[in-house]
């Protein structure tokens, strides 16, 4: 196996671990290890997709990632995309962060279906995002979708 899947896997791995199970409030959480070894948990945040356009809202209201996605594919009933470009919008600044890889997982139907390749289940309307960036950083998050637009 290659680095970037075998990172990928572990990254699915925590995230399945670290997020068992979404509670019903339909929030999501982001963990977002850095190139040092520090994590930080983002809890309660709100999770909405429209067309290719993942947009991920901080608890607070303060910080806003965006993912868009594209060279999308179905497995059975999970959707696997490539992020091609993310922003962070903080304080009132945009910035955009450079991607080494990753994917976006989206259960968009109303049952639990399999991961692709994986025992996992992904939940009803759950999203699974695992990428690293140019910076060594890994970002894994994993919720149930708050609003969906197609």
């Amino acid at each position: 196996m290659t680095r970037s899947v075998l990172a990928i896997a572990s990254l699915a791995l925590a995230a399945a671990w670290l997020v068992p199970g979404q509670q019903a409030s339909a929030r999501g959480v982001t963990l977002i290890q850095q190139a040092n070894g520090t994590v930080k948990t983002y809890s309660d945040v709100y999770m909405a997709v429209a067309g290719q356009m993942l947009t991920l809202r901080s608890s607070d209201g303060k910080g806003t990632l965006t993912i868009a996605t594209g060279a999308c594919s179905f497995d059975k009933n999970v959707q696997r995309c490539l992020p091609y470009s993310v922003t962070l919008t903080q304080g009132g600044k945009t910035h955009s962060i450079a991607l080494a890889y990753g994917t976006v997982f989206l259960n968009l139907m109303n049952e639990a279906h399999y991961l692709p390749g994986s025992s996992e289940m992904l939940a009803p309307r759950t999203v699974l995002v695992l990428f690293k960036t140019a910076h060594g950083t890994y970002v894994t998050i994993k919720g149930t979708l708050d609003e969906v637009k197609s």
